[in-house]
């Protein structure tokens, strides 16, 4: 009992200043664990690469989507505020961050963490970034996004840093205002020797949206060796993609599709796949039924050469609870069968 008082004590101590300091800091995440049944498709008598691990049996899983995070605002007047948010990333059945390094245990790891501005002209932005090119479609467009049966990295969206998978540190932002038919975003690295760009052009009507997005890595480089931080490997990376969805009265039908064109040559060998995206949704109350499917015609950074489909169920008890199931194939890697539980949460 005393323990148990202890504890309450301790948590109150931890979140009554932030809920006393402003009513507009808030306190959000995420867990889920999958129960996914795998069964291994890579050829006999092909080396394995690196970035896809033997998968074969049932494992539980997280998938990336633990999370936890704090958002603040401010009202400045005039039309203008101020915000700030640090969200960190957390596996769920290992409390151990799939992103921690090598040898390490740690729970979290970022995942994004910036400060701006926002008014009439729209809203500025610094720090560790969401990608306009990873958030205009892509993940938006993905209901299975953050489980087993997700279209990125598995041959129907690129995958990798500069794909749909990471955030972009270092980099500077704008957003234009959001009323209105049309709004674009542009992101870049102002460091001499990091100076990636992501940008990209939303234009919405009705049931209807389309849009282009664009990535350029710059000079942007990575470390080679963790333990040396002068060594370091430089990117050569740009692509492009074109995509839109349309969405039918209350929502009942949802088609999106997206093509995606990379020129990588990171490697010191210029690959030049493409990829392309095609689901439908239908939601009928709480249930969410979705397929999918879509094709990577070679490989770049972390995105296979492989075809992908997938098939499954979402049933949303409330808005921040759900349980889902499905089945996904991409062919040469994996074939998986899972079933999940995902809760949100938010002060």
């Amino acid at each position: 009992m005393v323990v148990r008082h202890r504890l309450a004590a301790s948590v109150a101590l931890l979140f009554t200043p932030l809920v006393a300091l402003s009513a507009d800091v808030s306190v959000y995440g995420s867990a889920n664990v999958e129960m996914a049944s795998y069964q291994d498709k890579w050829p006999e008598g092909v080396t394995r690469v690196a970035d896809y691990p033997e998968k074969d049996g049932l494992r539980l899983e997280d998938n990336t989507r633990g999370r936890f995070g704090i958002k603040a605002a401010e009202d400045l007047g005039g039309g203008m505020s101020s915000f700030a948010r640090f969200e960190w990333e957390l596996s769920t059945v290992t409390n151990t961050s799939p992103n921690a390094a090598d040898g390490s245990n740690a729970s979290l790891t970022r995942r994004m963490s910036y400060v701006g501005l926002a008014g009439g002209f729209g809203a500025v932005m610094a720090g560790n970034l969401k990608s306009p090119y990873k958030y205009t479609g892509g993940v938006k467009y993905d209901p299975f996004v953050t489980t087993s049966l997700e279209a990125r990295g598995n041959g129907g969206m690129s995958g990798g840093e500069f794909g749909h998978e990471d955030f972009l540190d270092r980099m500077v932002a704008y957003e234009s205002p959001r009323s209105g038919a049309l709004r674009g975003r542009i992101a870049y690295g102002f460091e001499r020797e990091d100076n990636a760009l992501s940008l990209d052009l939303l234009f919405r009507r009705e049931a209807w949206e389309v849009f282009v997005a664009y990535f350029d890595s710059g000079k942007r480089a990575r470390l080679t060796d963790p333990a040396d931080l002068t060594s370091s490997q430089p990117f050569d990376y740009r692509a492009a993609k074109i995509g839109g969805q349309y969405r039918s009265e209350n929502e009942a039908h949802r088609l999106s599709l997206q093509y995606e064109y990379i020129e990588d040559a990171s490697s010191g060998v210029t690959s030049k796949p493409s990829l392309w995206f095609l689901g439908y949704q239908f939601k009928l109350g709480k249930l969410l039924l979705a397929v999918q499917g879509g094709r990577s015609s070679g490989a770049a950074l972390t995105t296979p050469d492989s075809d992908y489909a997938a098939a499954g169920a979402i049933y949303k008890f409330s808005r921040e609870t759900r349980i889902y199931t499905g089945y996904r194939y991409s062919k040469d890697l994996e074939a998986v069968f899972t079933f999940g539980l995902r809760k949100d949460f938010r002060s």
